[in-house]
């Protein structure tokens, strides 16, 4: 004897409710994916220099680290406006591998005198 299947009841709030629950982590991880995504100099300044001013950040890291400068290889677009460009753009997961290997390296007690 075959079962009807049309007969079999589905907890459709349960459903909804454990479908909700999937999507929300695959979004949540997807935002903690960097690949391919770019910030601007707030946003670098806010998740990797806890919040160090802009022309700190400008001044201790962009000049400080040349190699940064995405014409020298690194992460970071237009470090100061130039002719050739004035808005920062910065390559996310790189700009967070190379803060992660050069920590020790900033002066983090640096202060921008007038």
């Amino acid at each position: 004897m075959q079962k009807d299947m049309s007969n079999a009841l589905i907890n459709l709030p349960s459903l909804t409710s454990f479908v909700k629950s999937i999507v929300k982590e695959a979004v949540k991880e997807d935002k903690k994916d960097l690949t391919g995504k770019t910030w601007n100099i707030n946003e670098f300044r806010e998740y990797c220099c806890r919040g160090k001013g802009d022309n700190w950040v400008r001044t201790f890291i962009f000049d400080e680290f040349p190699e940064v400068d995405y014409k020298n290889g690194g992460f970071v677009v237009n470090p100061r406006k130039t002719s050739e460009g004035k808005t920062t753009i910065i390559f996310a997961k790189d700009a967070c591998e190379w803060m992660q290997q050069h920590q020790h390296e900033i002066d983090w007690n640096a202060k921008i005198t007038s």
